[in-house]
């Protein structure tokens, strides 16, 4: 070997070792109340081309908590909320705990502490006051309180700014990328030596909603979020709030369009912000060294169920959020199955960095995925990637033992035990009269039976005669079903359920000669349509009686007086109501998905229980927890159980693989589900 050659050569290995051992920049992109299973990924161009086809895309990608502050929380820390704590947006949202304890062990302090030159810009979270900058961040830009457009204030590097309403100089989208950019301009010309970490956290597509006026008229008319399962309700077979949800009113239809409308056009500045961050890396030379994630916080659903907007769901549509990863070694324009979470963000971030996990954190860094997909069979020294996930919403309780639930429930819900707790209700005992639909009447055998009125129905009264009894399945659903859709409306202003009631009580009662020829049925559904979407949509009767309230339901009103930018709501369509969570909406569920099972197990605090099977029903229609054997039922179980109080690497054994046997101090645990 000639002199010169040893010497390129050398320089060669060196430069390649120095490439190796680099602690490359990463960037975290993160929105706000972001879907994927409504849609909104495929109406920024932008992004899929710079994120999805310059990197890889992971399509089961999944959030803890689909709530604001505990899924930030998560994704800050690596840890299920059951570990730090941050159960809802509220009170301890920047609680004490959060501030003594977890604020000081994120990705931020690990990352400066690793020599990075740390930024974070955007939203932070959702109770934090602006009164102090959190450890670990170099650089601060973040919102006082909640997501807004306009008319906010921010704790700029230990300054408070406030921001107006004028597009140039204070919408926040734009705002967010402007230093965004100006961070990343200014480190690399001042200190390229340096690594630099960047949290870019913007706004959209939460509420107010706000778009930029240059995209305020795009997507008329655009509804690909009316899904399959788009007001399909009741769910007598779902949980608590799904049995009491009724379909939507034509009201509450035409909210989630505009609304749908409104998301997707907030999301065009994120678009466009993505694709002037891409194009500054590439001007300063950067898209080499840097990492790049894109995702949400959670997802979101509008109309799905019959529930009209919001998260908090233990379904697809709030849990399954956008997730991208692009950067030096990540296959481009691949897509990887295996499910990854928001606690897997702070490990990768971190392995980017050259630092070691933190132990008490619960996800996994995706660069280990990546190799494992890139080695196609793990090798006897290599970790399978996990093929569950657990969701959680809530503190957890003692709860009975799984048999005694499951039995409770089958037997409750089973359609003679649905039966007989509508036919006692007064309502459907009573004889039949014009309008009436159906009468329950209690057979010598103990069992209760159903009329249908409306074949007795009769120019001469002849509706209080008896009939022959009907036992078809057919009659028996549509009866239920109609007694769940009178039992639940989206949310109740007082006077409208009097008025409504008075109304019913003015149907001819069939007494003596006074007659009138019953409306055909088709006509009084379409009567009671009209007469309820004509009060929920009267501006005048909203504004005598604000009264937006159910029992143990968390309900709003809407009026025109909600947006501030186009597209606004109709003034015509006045105030309406509806509900969207409740107090009882406590849960904790198995995602699992693999080469042969693809399902999500659930247990709420109500004692319910949930099993939807993907392969068989992907829109998650039927809850088919009854097809399960107790015993496969109480393996579920125990592992949801382990899972809710794992602390620490004990969560990665009981998300592993079945089949799959670790030591864990001299112990042999296997996951066998």
């Amino acid at each position: 070997m000639t002199p010169l050659i040893f010497i390129v050569w050398i320089v060669g290995f060196i430069a390649e070792a120095s490439f190796l051992d680099a602690q490359h920049n990463v960037i975290l992109i993160l929105t706000d109340d972001q879907d994927i299973e409504l849609g909104s990924m495929n109406f920024m161009p932008k992004t899929i081309k710079l994120m999805k086809e310059k990197g890889v895309e992971f399509s089961s990608g999944y959030v803890t908590t689909p709530i604001c502050c505990p899924s930030r929380s998560s994704i800050l820390t690596g840890l299920y909320v059951h570990n730090h704590h941050v159960h809802t947006n509220n009170q301890n949202c920047t609680g004490i705990e959060w501030r003594k304890v977890h604020e000081k062990k994120t990705i931020g302090t690990y990352l400066q502490d690793a020599g990075y030159r740390t930024s974070y810009i955007g939203k932070y979270l959702n109770e934090y006051d602006g009164s102090y900058i959190p450890p670990g961040w170099d650089d601060w830009h973040a919102i006082v309180k909640n997501s807004k457009f306009y008319n906010y204030t921010m704790n700029s590097n230990g300054e408070r700014e406030k921001f107006g309403f004028d597009y140039q100089k204070d919408y926040f989208t734009d705002l967010v990328t402007n230093r965004s950019l100006n961070f990343i301009e200014h480190h690399i010309k001042t200190r390229a030596w340096q690594p630099f970490a960047l949290v870019i956290s913007y706004p959209a597509p939460h509420g107010p909603e706000d778009p930029a006026p240059q995209y305020s008229n795009l997507f008329e008319n655009e509804h690909s979020h009316r899904t399959i399962n788009w007001n399909l309700a009741p769910n007598p077979d779902k949980q608590w709030l799904l049995q009491r949800t009724g379909k939507m009113t034509p009201v509450h239809k035409t909210f989630t369009d505009i609304l749908h409308r409104r998301r997707l056009q907030t999301l065009q500045s994120v678009d466009e912000g993505v694709h002037r961050l891409f194009t500054l890396l590439r001007d300063l030379n950067q898209l080499w060294n840097t990492y790049a994630i894109y995702t949400s916080d959670h997802g979101y659903h509008l109309g799905q169920y019959g529930l009209v907007k919001g998260k908090n769901m233990p379904y697809e549509f709030d849990i399954r959020v956008p997730f991208f990863m692009r950067g030096p070694g990540i296959p481009r324009n691949a897509i990887f199955t295996e499910i990854v979470s928001n606690i897997d963000i702070a490990p990768t971030m971190l392995n980017i960095a050259g630092v070691e996990k933190s132990v008490r954190m619960n996800g996994r860094s995706l660069l280990d995925l990546v190799a494992i997909k890139k080695n196609n069979k793990r090798s006897k020294s290599m970790k399978p990637w996990r093929d569950t996930i657990l969701i959680e919403r809530g503190k957890m309780p003692k709860l009975k033992k799984i048999r005694d639930r499951y039995i409770k429930q089958k037997n409750k819900f089973k359609k003679e035990n649905r039966l007989a707790k509508e036919c006692r209700r007064r309502k459907w005992q009573t004889d039949c009269v014009f309008g009436q639909m159906w009468k329950c009447y209690f057979t010598d055998e103990g069992r209760w039976r159903i009329y249908k009125c409306r074949d007795n129905w009769s120019s001469q009264c002849s509706c209080r005669e008896k009939r022959e009894i009907l036992n078809s399945e057919s009659d028996i659903d549509e009866f239920l079903e109609i007694a769940d859709e009178e039992n639940w409306r989206q949310g109740d202003f007082s006077s409208i359920s009097e008025t409504h009631n008075r109304n019913r009580r003015d149907v001819c009662e069939c007494s003596g000669k006074n007659i009138t020829h019953p409306m055909k049925l088709r006509e009084m559904k379409d009567l009671k349509k009209k007469e309820l979407s004509k009060k929920y949509n009267n501006p005048v009767e909203s504004k005598n009686n604000r009264n937006c309230s159910l029992p143990q339901m968390n309900c709003f009103s809407h009026s025109s007086s909600h947006w501030k930018t186009p597209p606004l709501w109709p003034e015509s369509l006045g105030e309406f109501c509806f509900c969207q969570n409740c107090n009882n909406n406590t849960y904790w569920c198995l995602r699992t998905k693999n080469e042969t099972h693809n399902f999500l197990y659930c247990e709420f605090v109500t004692e319910f229980i949930s099993y939807y099977d993907f392969n068989a029903d992907p829109h998650q229609l039927i809850n088919s927890v009854y097809t399960l054997e107790i015993p496969i039922l109480e393996q579920l179980s125990e592992q949801l159980k382990n899972l809710r109080k794992c602390k620490n690497r004990q969560c990665e054994i009981w998300t592993a693989p079945r089949n799959f046997v670790v030591k864990n101090n001299e112990k042999t645990i296997e996951n066998h589900l």
